[in-house]
């Protein structure tokens, strides 16, 4: 495990020297039961008191039709046109937005545009790269191409979407926990090499309309817990607490982006927003926990929330032309700002995450 407390700027470091490098989850048997049926009471009671708010306070809602179009602008999103990537994707291009998506297969997330397109959207032009976030050096790929290419000449909104959830135990090529990686740190590295090129259009823009860094978190980060000293993996692995501590690492980053960018007078707004809770492709790979997904399904289907409306909320922050000046740095739920876990308020924690997220990735600011 890396050390987290030096500012030094460290050199690529050879995977295989790292410790934890099993390829077995850490943690007897027993102990990891034990840690997984815990979380799974815990994130269950968290989730009803969401559920419970779903039926009391509805989604927000956007008019599409009534707003300016952003012609203009470009978006960068992860995760392909499917679950609420296909809803976020659609709206986007409804706005007239460029969108440029990393994606795993471009043929599937090009038959989701298609799909799209028979709607009746016209509008909106759409790009693909390829791109793993299991692959801090597809990830640089992918920013590369981003960069270099004449849509990405300029970047108004980065979405950090795709996400997986509870897909049991797996060492990436980096040799990182794969949730972690996914979630937070591939995220992390693709935000900082695109931040430039924000900067940039941010500047352009003047006191005009500022750039957004969306970062899709969800309410089940209070179940996670900062522990530095195994921060890319764990003494007694669980993956609801891998989950959990990726979604609470989303949001400490974007209460330390935001605080960077106040620093520098920028004009851009970071924020976190839980879209709700709904079934969508996420809960497909439940390693141990498919015996729940039917019946989980089939009770959401009438209590949870649509694709269409976590949408909503993902962007209703950055459409809504009141909350523009409120946005940066919070955590967002159902439209409104929501103080999140202790944890992520706390600047010791924050400098912490950020330098150690640097050193996980060779530090590349």
């Amino acid at each position: 495990m890396m050390a987290f407390s030096s500012d030094t700027v460290p050199q690529p470091q050879n995977p295989s020297k790292r410790r934890g490098s099993s390829d077995l989850p850490c943690g007897n048997f027993f102990r990891r039961c034990f840690k997984q049926l815990w979380l799974f009471t815990y994130m269950v009671y968290i989730l009803t008191l969401d559920i419970i708010e779903h039926i009391f306070i509805k989604a927000p809602k956007i008019e599409i039709e009534e707003l300016e179009k952003r012609s203009e602008q470009v978006a960068v999103m992860t995760g392909g046109p499917r679950g609420i990537g296909n809803d976020i994707v659609k709206k986007l291009l409804q706005l007239d937005y460029t969108v440029i998506l990393g994606v795993r297969n471009e043929s599937t997330s090009q038959k989701g545009i298609d799909k799209i397109r028979d709607l009746g959207v016209t509008t909106g032009r759409v790009k693909f790269f390829y791109l793993d976030l299991k692959s801090l050096e597809s990830v640089r790929e992918f920013a590369n191409k981003v960069l270099d290419s004449k849509e990405g000449s300029r970047i108004d909104l980065l979405l950090n979407n795709a996400g997986i959830f509870a897909e049991g135990y797996e060492k990436t090529g980096d040799n990182f926990e794969s949730t972690f990686q996914v979630n937070y740190l591939s995220h992390f590295l693709l935000t900082n090499l695109l931040l430039p090129r924000i900067k940039e259009t941010a500047t352009k823009n003047g006191a005009g309309d500022p750039c957004h860094i969306v970062s899709t978190s969800s309410c089940l980060h209070r179940c996670g817990t900062i522990d530095f000293e195994e921060l890319e993996t764990s003494k007694v692995y669980s993956p609801l607490e891998c989950y959990c501590l990726s979604k609470l690492c989303q949001i400490i980053h974007v209460k330390m982006l935001d605080k960077k960018f106040q620093e520098e007078k920028m004009n851009i707004h970071a924020y976190a927003v839980h879209p709700g809770v709904i079934v969508t492709g996420l809960w497909d790979d439940m390693g141990g926990f498919k015996c729940f997904k039917r019946p989980f399904n089939a009770v959401m289907k009438w209590i949870g929330r649509t694709s269409d409306e976590g949408a909503n909320t993902i962007l209703y922050p950055l459409l809504t032309p009141d909350l523009l000046d409120k946005a940066g740095g919070h955590y967002f739920e159902t439209g409104n700002v929501v103080r999140p876990d202790n944890q992520a308020n706390q600047p010791e924690v924050q400098q912490s995450l950020w330098k150690g997220s640097l050193k996980l990735t060779t530090s590349i600011c």
